[in-house]
């Protein structure tokens, strides 16, 4: 998958101001904790998934639930047993503090009974909070 893809991907775990601002560290820990998840039989997620993801089409979001879990969790803003991180969270919010605080609070709480479930109420929280941008491959 090219990077603009997985970055894009990557929306719920990063909040940026300016895609074209994420520092080459930030991109390369966002690829090392995809990779990670990927290698991981019971995280993997077909690349497919993502791309309709990416496109707001329907997907099975169990596989792809585990696999956002996975990232959350290597990233520090979810635990295991899918309680957000509040601390994490905000470490990892690029913005300024009003936004960060904002985010922090519409976002902040477990919301789903599964772990899984809780991830992707994270994800689907955050993607809210992030200006919308033309996908491109």
């Amino acid at each position: 998958m090219k990077f603009c893809s997985l970055a894009a991907f990557i929306v719920g775990l990063v909040i940026i101001a300016a895609a074209d601002d994420i520092k080459q560290e930030t991109k390369d820990r966002i690829q090392k904790f995809h990779n990670e998840c990927q290698v991981d039989p019971e995280t993997k997620v077909d690349e497919a998934i993502i791309e309709k993801h990416l496109k707001d089409e329907p997907i099975d979001e169990s596989q792809f639930a585990k696999h956002i879990l996975c990232m959350n969790v290597k990233s520090g803003i979810q635990k295991e047993n899918g309680d957000v991180d509040k601390d994490g969270l905000k470490k990892l919010i690029i913005a300024d503090t009003d936004k960060v605080d904002e985010i922090v609070e519409d976002c902040g709480e477990r919301n789903g009974i599964t772990a899984e479930e809780s991830a992707l109420a994270l994800l689907k929280c955050l993607k809210k909070h992030i200006p919308r941008r033309e996908h491109h491959d």
